[in-house]
């Protein structure tokens, strides 16, 4: 059956996926590059000067059909040019590492991975401490986010964070949202209040990946 749009906005246990459809069409690709470049260029908000980026290799894959969405990028991250290797992003890490798939050990083997704001935060100029996205770099950046989903058309996009499964709702994809509480401990009261704990969080990340690398492993064997 085809895919319905559907937005998880509770941070319930993700339930059984349905099939994968959605690929990147070819032609898409060149302007995702350029979207890309874009993105690099932009300076639209001098509240995120000097406008710290990923580089264009850290998006990761493009050929799951899977979107991986996080709040905005950290600066531990950004020191690591990867992804998600903070400490918060390392409890997804560690959910995806925990399967030991041969072929999906790491984030960027299984997911497209973007943030609905696309530059760092930073907590006071030139400060290497995180902040929360301000509403107007949310605002400014939601194209580029709008931009991305357009283009992969994703069969299935995960959030991590309030703000990004905000934002994702707002794009309004045709694809089916699973939305996650933002990992990190200072969040510890809101993943308390939709889990029985803190393992329980991360054992469903888990569950979720599994979930996912198992319908790419049906696809193929049916391909």
């Amino acid at each position: 059956m085809p895919l319905r749009h559907r937005q998880i906005m509770a941070w319930p246990m993700p339930k059984p996926l349905v099939q994968i459809e959605a690929r990147l069409p070819p032609s898409s690709g060149v302007l995702l590059t350029k979207l890309q470049r874009d993105i690099a260029a932009c300076r639209l908000c001098s509240s995120l000067t000097p406008w710290r980026q990923f580089e264009s290799n850290a998006y990761g894959t493009t050929s799951t059909g899977y979107v991986l969405v996080g709040e905005a990028p950290g600066y531990k991250s950004l020191v690591k040019r990867r992804r998600f290797t903070g400490p918060a992003g390392m409890v997804i890490r560690r959910a995806l590492q925990q399967l030991a798939h041969p072929r999906y050990r790491d984030l960027e083997d299984l997911f497209y991975l973007t943030d609905v704001v696309k530059c760092h935060p930073a907590a006071a100029l030139q400060s290497t401490a995180n902040r929360a996205p301000r509403r107007a770099e949310i605002h400014s950046c939601a194209d580029h986010l709008l931009q991305e989903i357009h283009l992969l058309q994703p069969s299935i996009i995960l959030t991590f964070g309030k703000i990004a499964a905000e934002a994702v709702a707002t794009v309004k994809p045709l694809s089916k949202v699973v939305a996650f509480p933002h990992p990190s401990p200072r969040n510890q009261l809101t993943i308390q209040k939709h889990y029985a704990s803190r393992k329980a969080f991360e054992e469903a990340i888990s569950a979720t990946f599994g979930e996912l690398i198992a319908q790419l492993e049906q696809r193929s064997f049916h391909a």
